[in-house]
């Protein structure tokens, strides 16, 4: 069945759109769910360290270079690890 069809007319149930006023483009439900996603993740300060090198800290090398030490100091007995 065509939606012409229906009720013999165009459109079927749904009155003609005006240019003034088109369809909007979401629902009130989608605002109210918008203000609930909104309520729930505000924004947040993150601090983050960054390395000399520019990456992250502690950077790879970092990681490799406390490694390397804190084997060291378990094989010589002594606790130097910084």
């Amino acid at each position: 069945m065509d939606r012409d069809d229906r009720a013999g007319r165009p459109g079927g149930d749904h009155p003609p759109e005006r240019p003034d006023h088109p369809e909007p483009l979401v629902s009130a439900q989608d605002v109210e769910d918008a203000d609930d996603i909104l309520f729930a993740h505000p924004p947040r300060v993150i601090t983050r360290w960054l390395c000399g090198c520019g990456e992250d800290y502690p950077c790879p090398d970092v990681r490799f270079a406390r490694l390397v030490r804190a084997v060291h100091a378990t094989d010589n007995g002594v606790d130097d690890s910084r």
